[in-house]
């Protein structure tokens, strides 16, 4: 056992290896009392009983999100935090953070439990799914605070455990209990008393330091443990040092069967100088330690000191400084500028701590902070040891000292310091701005997995399409915002493949056709079906039928139970959603036919009424067409006579040219049902078609790219028709690309609206892409917006939208990241970048996240919209997963890390 400036035991000097937590006892004289070699003697609840009689409560902290809050959000977050910290003066802190495994196959099974009817070849997806999300990060951080309450007396610490005088002397420290518990539950700390299991936890991760996490953890009957129940923590792990002042020591352990040993190092952060603000780029300082792509510990013990003790020191450092200042003036020597920068800080803490106003947030601390690596070879624990002090620099000196195995021990409830070395007198604001609890939370635990957060630390990223309206109860609208190249289709192709995997319906309307090849991938093929609308039958866009009826058994009474009359409710509703089914289809009709139309009519005020008069008089049930329209406008009279005839004229002509035969039916009436029970992916695309460039003016469009907006209206409206064509609580999925020409008209911003407005009711995700986020802002849609993703994004104007539409204040710097998200790197040879977006999940996680498909090159083929003259000479992408075990569910942890 390492012990600094001590001699060492004869066994630790020969290199033997003993059991460090337990006592051993003379043998002249049997003594069967277990001692555990720890300070720690006993657990109540949430406090934990030193062998000194100090009584330590330990609580757990909320998770915190630091990433794309404002400056005025990230002051407030850390002023508060900071002012929990001064409430806890004079008092000690113990800071433990640790972290808990999410076992990758407990994903695969949550996944595997929301999945209905799975396409064939689920178990062999879910397999490669697991192996790719095994090399990621899964764990979830745990930050514990362990508060100093008191001390028990000799009889008090002997008798505790029998509920006598040591529980009347707890029961004296409650109100002190009840005072920090206080401090600890409000803002800026929001942390709460530790349970049972969670106190087994801290136990089992500081005892076995830098072991692999069990993954079976047993439940705790009850919040009470003696010091004989210690045992099943030490005599599961022995700790040695192989030689005296080695750099690390070793920790054996069993694990699940097996036997573990770790090489472990514990570092100490010496000097520091650290912004009384953390940067964006870097986040709070103990953050940055989840940037590391492998295991790490912290354990901080500061004294929190009150206000007067300091101000009494500083007053005597300004005195000393005063006289040695008086002492240079008298002998005529200049005064050293080193003297004169120390007298002028020391003057500024003192009017800080005096100042009204703070609240005591001025206080200062004096703590030690230490961060423990492990490996399993002394060369790879070295490695990481230089990985930490590289990510500090050149703001915070990582030191790696001496005394490795007493440093270790500060890592376990009740244990001393190892030593006085590297003490850290801070202020209370800066140890607040390490906010150790700040995490990248994003998406959930029970869906697909869309790849990892990029920002300061790398976590797996899950989302399940259809969480937000099957248990959060909310929309299932959902924009992805991003310019020309930005991921748009790379980011929706894959959420719509794994949803068809799962066997859930998705519906596809990629007017330009490219998304069309997933249909191609032998897994998807015999359940895909590709339309080009351009080719349908005359009249398969008829504005009349793209709208259905409602149907009945959608507004059945039992979804109304909150009403005083449910049945007179679901009739009332269901004749509201046909009053409203029939005006839309009269406002399609009036866009879709004034779309035909030349410039100069298209915007004229008489063009207008006579459409929308025509509009009123004509049938608007399914069974009508544009040629009611067409017919109501011969036969209007009055001032609009002439002008009315002439533009029935223009549209009969319009109806026989290919893309109006599209609008205008052969025959009234009929139907075509493209989505069937075997059919999971539907991509509708209109081949062929010009859509006129994005901000270029209708006056400037050709005739190809005039007639092209109504089509692009109508077959949005086609597309959408899938939300009410099964039952009405199945799982549905739709895309909708090129929303930007849907919002230039009123037809559309319905359509939007109306899919958004419906979705929570018919359990839809619906995707809408776009380039610019200032169209969606425009159309009033944030109380439908469930989740977004925003990819790289060019022009002041547009990242400030793209930031307004997922609730961040513009001008706080994330301007740039939007432009810098998916950037090409110089000399990357052409390599297409994988797609970044920032995440904004709905729950209040947002985050920058990596969209990863390399572990499936079929599927990031047929997603690659880039031109490339060479794509019909690349050869076939190959799968890489060979593995006999496929189609059983990855169960061991330690062969995917």
């Amino acid at each position: 056992m390492s012990q600094h400036h001590t001699r060492k035991p004869r066994a630790e000097r020969q290199g033997l290896t003993a059991r460090l937590f337990t006592t051993r006892r003379p043998a002249a004289k049997q003594d069967t009392a277990h001692r555990s070699g720890l300070q720690l003697t006993g657990i109540t609840g949430h406090l934990a009983i030193g062998r000194t009689g100090t009584v330590t409560a330990w609580y757990v902290a909320a998770p915190q999100r630091w990433s794309f809050l404002t400056d005025t959000d990230r002051n407030a977050l850390l002023g508060a935090h900071a002012q929990r910290l001064a409430e806890l003066a004079g008092r000690r802190v113990h800071l433990r953070v640790t972290h808990r495994p999410y076992p990758v196959a407990r994903w695969a099974q949550a996944l595997h439990s929301t999945v209905i009817d799975p396409l064939p070849g689920w178990d062999r997806y879910l397999h490669e799914e697991q192996i790719k999300v095994g090399n990621l990060p899964l764990d979830d951080k745990v930050v514990y605070y362990g508060v100093h309450i008191g001390r028990l007396s000799g009889l008090g610490r002997q008798t505790h455990r029998l509920l006598s005088s040591g529980q009347r002397e707890l029961d004296a420290l409650a109100r002190d209990v009840q005072e920090v518990d206080s401090t600890m539950r409000s803002a800026g700390m929001s942390a709460r008393p530790a349970s049972a299991a969670d106190m087994d936890w801290l136990l089992s991760r500081s005892l076995g330091l830098g072991l692999p996490a069990p993954l079976d953890v047993p439940a705790q009957p009850d919040d009470q443990w003696h010091e004989e129940d210690l045992a099943a923590y030490t005599d599961a792990v022995e700790w040695a040092s192989p030689e005296p002042y080695a750099p690390h020591l070793t920790v054996t352990g069993h694990r699940d069967g097996r036997t573990i040993q770790r090489y472990v190092s514990v570092l100490t952060l010496g000097r520091m100088a650290l912004p009384a603000i953390p940067e964006s780029g870097y986040g709070p300082w103990l953050q940055r330690l989840d940037r590391l792509p492998f295991p790490y510990e912290v354990s901080a013990t500061f004294d929190v000191r009150p206000s007067a003790e300091v101000n009494k020191e500083m007053r005597d450092q300004l005195a000393r400084i005063h006289y040695q200042v008086k002492h240079h003036v008298e002998h005529d020597v200049d005064i050293p500028q080193q003297l004169a920068r120390q007298r002028d800080q020391g003057l500024q803490t003192e009017d800080e701590i005096k100042s009204e106003g703070f609240a005591g947030i001025s206080t200062r601390t004096a703590g030690w902070y230490r961060v423990a690596v492990s490996g399993t070879t002394p060369e790879q624990v070295l490695d990481r040891v230089k990985r930490v002090q590289t990510l500090y620099k050149p703001q915070i000196l990582v030191q790696h000292p001496a005394d490795q195995y007493r440093l270790a021990r500060e890592f376990i409830p009740c244990e001393p310091l190892a030593n006085d070395a590297y003490k850290r007198r801070l202020p209370v604001t800066t140890v607040a701005g390490a906010l150790p609890a700040a995490s990248a939370l994003v998406g959930d635990r029970s869906g697909i997995n869309l790849g990892y957060t990029s920002g300061v630390s790398r976590r797996a990223v899950m989302w399940h399409p259809w969480r937000s309206t099957e248990v959060r109860e909310r929309s299932g609208l959902t924009p992805i915002v991003s310019t020309l190249g930005g991921g748009k289709s790379t980011l929706a192709g894959k959420i719509m493949y794994d949803a068809s995997r799962m066997g859930e319906r998705f519906v596809c309307l990629d007017p330009s056709g490219p998304l069309t090849r997933l249909c191609q991938l032998p897994e998807l093929r015999p359940f895909a079906r590709e339309i080009d609308l351009m080719s349908a039958e005359a009249g398969t866009l008829n504005p009349y039928r793209v709208i259905p009826d409602p149907r009945r058994d959608h507004y059945a009474p039992e979804e109304y139970q909150d009403k005083p009359d449910p049945a007179g409710a679901a009739e009332r509703a269901f004749r509201a959603a046909e009053q409203a089914a029939h005006a839309q289809r009269r406002t399609l009709a009036v866009d879709v036919l004034r779309g035909l139309l030349p410039e100069s009519l298209r915007t004229s005020e008489m063009t207008n009424k006579a459409l929308m008069m025509a509009a009123m008089r004509a049938d608007t049930s399914m069974r009508s067409s544009p040629y009611a329209v067409v017919n109501a406008l011969r036969d209007l009279d009055g001032s609009l006579e002439e002008h009315a005839r002439h533009l029935a004229e223009l549209l009969q002509g319009a109806a026989e040219l290919p893309q109006g035969q599209l609008i205008f039916p052969s025959v009234d009436g009929g139907d075509d049902a493209y989505l069937t029970e075997h059919h999971r992916l539907v991509v509708m695309s209109l081949k062929g078609l010009t859509l006129p460039t994005a901000g270029v003016a209708a006056s400037e469009w050709t005739l190809d790219e005039q007639y092209s907006m109504p089509l692009l209206y109508l077959a949005g409206w086609y597309a959408q028709r899938s939300i009410y064509d099964r039952e009405m609580h199945a799982r549905k999925g739709l895309f909708l690309d090129e929303s930007w020409a849907l919002m230039s008209v009123a037809s559309g911003r319905t359509l939007i609206k109306k899919t958004g407005r419906d979705s929570r009711k018919h359990n839809v995700r619906a995707l809408v892409a776009s380039q610019d986020a200032q169209e969606l802002l425009a159309a009033d849609l944030g109380n439908w917006i469930d989740s977004a993703f925003i990819g790289q994004t060019t022009g002041l104007e547009a990242q400030r939208a793209a930031l307004r539409l997922i609730n961040i204040e513009p001008g706080n710097g994330y301007e740039e990241v939007l432009a810098g998200l998916s950037q090409r790197t110089r000399g990357s040879d052409g390599k297409r970048p994988n797609r970044e977006f920032i995440f904004d999940d709905g729950d209040g996680g947002i985050e920058r996240i990596t969209v990863d498909l390399q572990h499936r090159p079929d599927l990031l083929a047929v997603l690659n919209t880039t031109a490339n003259p060479r794509a019909a000479q690349r050869p076939a992408a190959t799968n890489p997963w060979t593995d006999q075990s496929v189609l059983s569910l990855v169960k061991d942890e330690g062969a995917l890390r």
